[in-house]
């Protein structure tokens, strides 16, 4: 057994340091909270891992209007006019 001290975000469990652990390896984890105040490094990786997902949520969003693909697919003719 290993215990591995971490930080839950509201979403998921945030190592405090590298663990020897195989991405995707299932584990059982049993909560011992040892502490109810954060600690700046602490609150700094809550608030990155909550833009990260703000980040991800807005890539899901095309913020260009449907006019935007017409207006590109249409030929247009340049020319240069004296000046």
């Amino acid at each position: 057994m290993t215990a591995i001290h971490a930080i839950y975000d509201g979403s998921v469990f945030i190592p405090e340091k590298p663990c020897k652990i195989s991405k995707g390896a299932k584990v059982a984890l049993t909560v011992s909270i040892i502490g109810a105040d954060l600690s700046e490094k602490q609150k700094k990786l809550a608030d990155f891992r909550k833009l990260t997902k703000e980040v991800n949520e807005l890539n899901k969003t095309d913020p260009l209007p449907a006019e935007f693909d017409e207006i590109l697919s249409q030929r247009m003719r340049i020319r240069e006019v004296p000046g």
